[in-house]
């Protein structure tokens, strides 16, 4: 089974939520997705310059993950 990452960054303010082009993203074990999201939530929110303190405390920006599973088909390549 494998686990798809989604990363929200959502508004107590507006009320919504938002993701970006980069999710989902897939990972081979639950323990890998969760590791993902907490640190990548982190980047998408401060690290990438994405948001600014102001944005940040206006809007009450908050990140949020999931990790849903995904049923592994097996797929064949040649």
């Amino acid at each position: 089974m494998k686990f798809m990452l989604t990363i929200f960054i959502c508004s107590v303010a507006g009320g919504d939520c938002y993701t970006n082009k980069e999710y989902p993203k897939m990972y081979d074990s639950h323990y890998e997705c969760i590791r993902a999201g907490l640190a990548e939530s982190y980047e998408v929110l401060f690290a990438e310059g994405n948001f600014k303190t102001e944005d940040i405390n206006n809007l009450q920006l908050y990140p949020k993950f999931v990790c849903a599973p995904v049923k592994d088909e097996g797929k064949v390549t040649t």
